[in-house]
């Protein structure tokens, strides 16, 4: 069962991809920009946020497994929370940055709240497991 979890991450990661190839396939044969900008610009926002997740999941696997002490799973696992935070960090600055609202302020206050957020989901964890 093990096995199967931790292929799993894998596969989401390589379906994900998958899913962003069809996506900038469908847009550029069947969508002009000049008449749905919005539509463009949304599918823009899908592209970035498939494509940093699916690259950052593996290069936070690799970080993880280098400087990290744990079980497998527990890395696939984490890797993939901190994917989906550090994808939807990326958005949020790239919505910041189209709407003339992105300052050093913002984005340092941003990047503080994030990494408590990935503090708050990871700390903790592997002490107690480590102690029994």
């Amino acid at each position: 069962m093990t096995a199967l979890n931790q292929r799993f991450y894998c596969w989401a990661s390589i379906v994900k991809i998958i899913l962003w190839a069809f996506i900038v396939f469908i847009t550029y044969t069947s969508i002009n920009i000049y008449e749905d900008p919005v539509i463009a610009v949304s599918l823009g926002f899908i592209w970035i946020f498939i494509l940093i997740r699916w690259v950052s999941f593996y290069l936070f696997l690799r970080w993880q497994k280098i400087f990290r002490k744990s079980d497998k799973l527990r890395i696939l696992k984490d890797s993939y929370k901190l994917s989906l935070l550090f994808g939807i960090y990326v958005i949020i600055n790239v919505l910041l940055l189209i709407l003339w609202w992105w300052n050093k302020f913002r984005w340092i206050l941003l990047l503080v709240w994030f990494i408590l957020i990935q503090i708050l989901l990871l700390e903790g964890k592997y002490e107690i497991k480590n102690e029994k």
